[in-house]
C-alpha cells in the first residue's frame, strides 16, 4: 500500500496565517473608509469649499462623505484585531478580538497595539478551547459565555495594565527626545521624525512625531511639522507603485488596497499601507529609511510648509513646489523598489515552500 507523508504546518505557519486572515478582512475597510475619506478630502481642496461654515447641500454631502470614511478607519484595528484571534482560533475569538481591537483604538497604541492584542486573544482563546474541559452538557458555554466574558476579560486587562501603559511612556520618552533636539540639526531631526512617521503608521511612534511637529508648529517652528507630513505620503505612495508596476508578486486584494493607497497618500493618510507591512514586516525598514529621506531633503531645501498639511495641499502650500515634489519623489522611488524587492523575495520563498511540499509517495509495502 502506498502511504502519503503529509507535512504539518509549524507555528510560524498558523501565525503567518493568522495575520493573512487579518488583513484579507482589514482590506475592504480600508478600501472603503479611506477612500471616502480621500476623495471628500480631495474634493474639498479642489473645490475651496469651507465645509464648517457653508450650508449648501453639496458642503453637506462632501462633509457627510469624509465622516463616513472616519467611521470606516474607526473600524481598522477592531477588525484587524478580530481576524487575526479568528485565524489563530477561530470564531470564539471574534469576540475578544474586537473589543481588544478597541480599547488599542481608545489607547492610542496604533496598528501595532491592535496586532498584538490580536494575537494575545487568538492565542489565548486557542488555550482556553484546548484544555477548559466541562461536562458534555455544558460544552456549549465554553465558546457562547466562558470565553467571551473570562478571556476578553483578562486579554483587556493585560493590555491595559501591562501592555498600554508602557507605550504611553515610551510615547512621552520619545516626544521629551524630539522635542530635546529641535535645537540642533534640523536635517537630522527631520530623519528622526520621517523614519518615526514611516515606522509604523498611525501607531504610538508615529504619533508621538506627529505630536510633537505640531507642538513646535504652535510656537512657530514650521520645520518639524514639514518633514512629519511629507513622510506621511512615501509609504503608500511608493507602496502602491510597486503594486501596479510589480503586481505579479502581489495578491489581488494586495493589488487593490495599493491603488487605493495611492489616493490616500494624495489627501495624507498613511494607513493605506499597513496591510503590506503586516504581509511583510520587513517593509517597516523600507518604509522608514523612504521616509526619512524625505524628510531630511525637504528641510536641507528649505521647502517649508506653513500649515499643518500633508499630501496635495502641502505640495500646494511649500515655499517651493518644485524642491517639495524633488523631495517626495527621492524617498517613493526608495520604496517602490526596496518594496519590489523585499516583495519578490517572499514570493519566490513563497514558490520554493509550495514545491517543497508536494506529496510524494512511499515505497509500496508489500
Amino acid at each position: 500500500m502506498s502511504l502519503l507523508l503529509k507535512k504539518e504546518k509549524s507555528e510560524l505557519d498558523k501565525l503567518r496565517e493568522a495575520l493573512m486572515t487579518g488583513i484579507s478582512y482589514m482590506i475592504p475597510v480600508i478600501v472603503a473608509g479611506g477612500m471616502m475619506l480621500a476623495f471628500g478630502s480631495l474634493f474639498e481642496t479642489l473645490t475651496g469649499l469651507d465645509l464648517a461654515s457653508s450650508d449648501t447641500f453639496l458642503a453637506q454631502i462632501i462633509n457627510d462623505l469624509k465622516t463616513f470614511g472616519l467611521y470606516g478607519l474607526g473600524l481598522l484595528f477592531p477588525v484587524m484585531a478580530a481576524f487575526v484571534a479568528f485565524g489563530l482560533a477561530g470564531k470564539a475569538a471574534i469576540a475578544p478580538g474586537l473589543i481588544v481591537g478597541m480599547l488599542a483604538k481608545d489607547m492610542q497604541m496604533g496598528f501595532l497595539g491592535a496586532l498584538l492584542g490580536g494575537l494575545m486573544a487568538g492565542y489565548l482563546v486557542r488555550w482556553m478551547l484546548a484544555h477548559i474541559k466541562l461536562p458534555k452538557e455544558f460544552r456549549s458555554l465554553l465558546p457562547m459565555v466562558i470565553i467571551p466574558l473570562l478571556g476578553t476579560a483578562i486579554i483587556l486587562f493585560v493590555m491595559k495594565y501591562i501592555v498600554g501603559y508602557p507605550l504611553i511612556a515610551l510615547n512621552t520618552g520619545l516626544e521629551n527626545w524630539l522635542i530635546g533636539m529641535s535645537g540642533g540639526n534640523k536635517v537630522i531631526m527631520a530623519a528622526v521624525l520621517g523614519a518615526m512617521v514611516g515606522f509604523d503608521l498611525g501607531g504610538p511612534i508615529n504619533k508621538a512625531a506627529i505630536t510633537v511637529s505640531f507642538g513646535l508648529f504652535a510656537q512657530g517652528i514650521f520645520e518639524p511639522v514639514t518633514a512629519s507630513h511629507i513622510a506621511i505620503m512615501i509609504a503608500p505612495f511608493g507602496i502602491g507603485l510597486s503594486t501596479i508596476f510589480a503586481k505579479q508578486f502581489y495578491t489581488k486584494e494586495l493589488q487593490e488596497n495599493g491603488r487605493a493607497a495611492l489616493m490616500m497618500s494624495c489627501v495624507g493618510i498613511s494607513e493605506g499601507a499597513i496591510p503590506f507591512i503586516l504581509a511583510n514586516p520587513a517593509l517597516i525598514i523600507v518604509n522608514s529609511i523612504g521616509c526619512a529621506i524625505s524628510a531630511s531633503l525637504v528641510i536641507m531645501f528649505d521647502s517649508i510648509v506653513q500649515a499643518p498639511a500633508a499630501g496635495i495641499l502641502a505640495l500646494i502650500l511649500s515655499s517651493n513646489i518644485f524642491l517639495y515634489f524633488v523631495s517626495i519623489l527621492a524617498g517613493v522611488v526608495f520604496v517602490a523598489i526596496g518594496t519590489t524587492i523585499m516583495m519578490k523575495r517572499q514570493y519566490l520563498r513563497l514558490q520554493s515552500d509550495v514545491k517543497n511540499e508536494t506529496v510524494t509517495p512511499t515505497v509500496d509495502v508489500a
